[in-house]
């Protein structure tokens, strides 16, 4: 498939995943309460994830911001999930930790491909090698 079409593809994806994220993001502070820092840096994965998604449809010449927006979520998504795999291994867990758990599993899985993805991307062309 052509890369143009990837990296649009991807920009519309990251934008529509840059949203959902604010959404739930925001939904589990209102319901849940988090430490303030914890939500920041998880509205800077959406801002670097919208700014990468509209530059590359803008310019089609996005794949680094992409990239760095992904990378970012994916070190992100590693973080919280690790750390709630720590907890339920050492301490054990209610159904709440568990579900969480699941969810930031499957995140971890989309923003790491994404991330491999934006990667690929980002490799220099044939033509521009030759």
């Amino acid at each position: 498939m052509d890369r143009a079409i990837l990296e649009r593809r991807l920009a519309l994806f990251s934008i529509v995943a840059a949203i959902l994220h604010f959404i739930g993001e925001t939904w589990v502070h209102l319901a849940m309460g988090q430490f303030l820092p914890m939500l920041i840096v998880d509205y800077i994965a959406i801002g670097l994830l919208l700014f990468g998604g509209t530059r590359s449809l803008q310019t089609r010449q996005g794949a680094g911001l992409l990239c760095g927006a992904w990378g970012f979520t994916f070190c992100l998504n590693y973080r919280a999930l690790f750390w709630r795999v720590g907890v339920l291994l050492e301490e054990g867990g209610d159904a709440a930790l568990e579900t969480m758990t699941q969810v930031l599993g499957g995140l971890f899985l989309v923003s790491m491909l994404a991330f491999l993805l934006s990667l690929y991307l980002c490799l220099p062309r044939e033509e521009e090698t030759s």
